[in-house]
């Protein structure tokens, strides 16, 4: 049995400036696996420069996997994936569509196959769009009228100046009661993050994700302890070698919540795992995509549903920023996402 793998391209509306430069299109592959005339999907879009593996590395990888029996479980479609270890994207993906395959045979939601349901709905946050102050303002203005009590924006492209006057404008636009998440993707210096954050603290950050450099746990830690905001760790969670003394239980953790992207951590069981340990040490876990496509969004939207706790809202109102893509039933109302009723995925 093999996959049947599609490339295909998705193009931001407007570019996203990161701190490791602007994005604005994603390339990836939509993977299918059929048996008995039952087709499950998933999505790979490799990020390389987050942490995975290529696009070629991705697609030699799918074109390589080979299975001989259709898996009947979740423990089963483990051992079936473990040889694509080395590629996280593809590990995903076809996990994805193992996953759907089974949830279509049981006639039940890929969610019930992770764990129990513990929400149908939940809340995510706005990624807000625009080049300069004024233009963050009024996406800012435009995800509250939509509904969403968080929104999130992009740091440490621009002095720090200019991202002040940023977030003045955004906490202007959105008022007291809206959280404001902001995402340095690993782009400050240790120095930079604790100067950047205490200039900021009169806008009342509700998180900053990972402040400084992926391999800078003692960095993350320093920062949680005299940040007036939440610290968040999101490409840490990448090192494998790093995570048990993230994750430790100590009350000078180094992060107070752990961002879950299941493209980049190699699918959502792995993730689900991971959640489970920080919810052990008394952290929080949040899920966010990888600016994926819209199955796997919706496979990032069951694994929220099964977390542990419902702490946080989650990062997820991304498809919608990609031209040409139709409204499903992953596509957030009033700052929520509920689960259909249905089986596999439950998106076209």
């Amino acid at each position: 049995m093999n996959l049947h793998v599609s490339p295909f391209t998705l193009r931001l509306k407007k570019p996203i400036q990161t701190a490791r430069g602007p994005m604005d299109e994603r390339v990836g592959f939509r993977v299918s696996f059929t048996a008995d005339g039952v087709t499950g999907r998933g999505d790979a879009m490799p990020m390389a420069s987050f942490g995975t593996e290529t696009p070629e590395a991705a697609l030699a990888a799918l074109e390589k996997f080979d299975i001989t029996t259709a898996p009947s479980t979740v423990e089963e479609i483990a051992v079936a994936i473990d040889q694509l270890s080395a590629t996280p994207a593809a590990r995903h993906a076809v996990e994805c569509a193992l996953l759907e395959h089974v949830a279509i045979r049981k006639g039940v939601l890929v969610a019930t196959l992770l764990g129990p349901v513990l929400r149908s709905h939940f809340a995510v946050n706005a990624l807000l769009e625009g080049d300069d102050a004024s233009g963050l303002a009024a996406s800012a203005e435009k995800a509250v009228q939509q509904g969403f009590k968080v929104v999130k924006l992009k740091v440490a492209a621009r002095p720090l100046s200019v991202e002040a006057q940023r977030l003045l404008a955004v906490r202007r636009a959105v008022g007291p009661d809206v959280h404001i998440r902001i995402d340095a993707n690993g782009g400050w210096s240790e120095a930079t993050a604790r100067s950047a954050l205490r200039g900021l603290e009169a806008l009342r950050l509700e998180v900053c994700e990972q402040p400084v450099g992926s391999h800078d746990v003692e960095g993350l830690r320093r920062l949680r302890h005299m940040a007036p905001c939440r610290i968040a760790a999101d490409e840490t969670m990448l090192l494998s070698g790093v995570l048990p003394r993230l994750l430790e239980k100590d009350p000078r953790a180094a992060a107070d919540v752990i961002v879950l992207k299941p493209a980049a951590l190699g699918g959502l069981v792995r993730s689900l795992h991971l959640a489970q340990q920080a919810h052990a040490s008394g952290m929080g876990a949040y899920v966010t995509t990888l600016m994926d496509g819209p199955i796997a969004r919706a496979a990032a939207a069951h694994l929220a549903s099964v977390l542990p706790a419902a702490d946080w809202a989650h990062g997820l109102s991304t498809v919608e920023l990609f031209e040409g893509v139709q409204p499903d039933p992953f596509t957030p109302m009033g700052g929520e996402i509920t689960l259909p009723q249905a089986t596999g995925w439950g998106v076209p």
